[in-house]
């Protein structure tokens, strides 16, 4: 079995990544080009980042947590010697994520990018006017700062920031929530998360001439934007579990419990 390594630029990181390098020499071979594991030594911005290295390569993707937010990770700082002896044991279950499969039409060509949090339409500086469609019906014009579509995984970023629901990471489910949109008389929209299954596509369409669009941690800017497709990939993420920590027991240790 072969295993690679992402690491938060820290020192604490780098001391528990040489910890595991150095629990693991005798039985599994280093490769970073295709690796079979990925462990990722930081927060939650570092197993994206990893996801994004790796997204072409058939792995499994499992993290300690150093940084600042680990809702994705099992393993907090002081459990090396823990996750070292589960790998080594090899005794695990695996929870696929879902990815976004964002697809942006241009005049000549069509870019396809993918996320595993999600997408985000958000311009703090100019309001926006984007036409959404679900499966090519009109649901609404929607007027505001922007939208983001997330994953069941991304329910606990950005979109619940924005008060959307936090979904069950094993569900194809992706939920479409309205960044500051504007609600008076001349303009109105759902005011509230929308939650759809992997049958529906989501059309954005707007005067997109200078698009800024997120994806996860990182940011992509297109020019003359005919529209934006969004809907849930057939490809997921495997994520292992070596230990039982339920969806319940990450929501109260990454949000409730101080």
């Amino acid at each position: 079995m072969k295993y690679t390594l992402v690491v938060r630029n820290d020192d604490l990181s780098k001391k528990l990544a040489e910890d595991i390098h150095h629990g693991l020499k005798d039985e599994l071979i280093y490769d970073n080009q295709k690796p079979d594991l990925v462990i990722s030594v930081g927060g939650d911005g570092t197993i994206l980042e990893a996801v994004h290295q790796y997204m072409d390569v058939d792995c499994y993707y499992v993290g300690i947590h150093t940084g600042t937010l680990g809702f994705f990770t099992d393993y907090q700082r002081d459990e090396v010697d823990e996750l070292i002896h589960d790998i080594k044991k090899n005794e695990y279950h695996c929870m696929p994520r879902h990815l976004l499969e964002v697809k942006v039409h241009l005049k000549d060509e069509t870019k396809t990018l993918y996320a595993l949090n999600e997408m985000r339409l958000d311009h703090g500086f100019s309001t926006q006017v984007i036409s959404v469609y679900i499966n090519d019906v009109l649901l609404e014009v929607f007027r505001g700062n922007g939208l983001c579509v997330s994953t069941p995984s991304g329910s606990t970023a950005y979109n619940k920031s924005l008060g959307g629901a936090l979904i069950y990471p094993g569900i194809p489910l992706m939920q479409l929530t309205e960044v500051a949109g504007i609600h008076h008389n001349a303009y109105r929209s759902l005011g509230s998360s929308l939650i759809l299954d992997d049958r529906q596509t989501i059309k954005l369409k707007g005067d997109f001439k200078d698009l800024w669009l997120g994806i996860d941690h990182l940011q992509y800017s297109f020019q003359d934007v005919e529209s934006i497709e969004v809907h849930l990939s057939k490809r997921a993420m495997k994520f292992i579990e070596y230990k039982e920590m339920s969806f319940i027991k990450r929501v109260r240790r990454a949000y409730i419990h101080s």
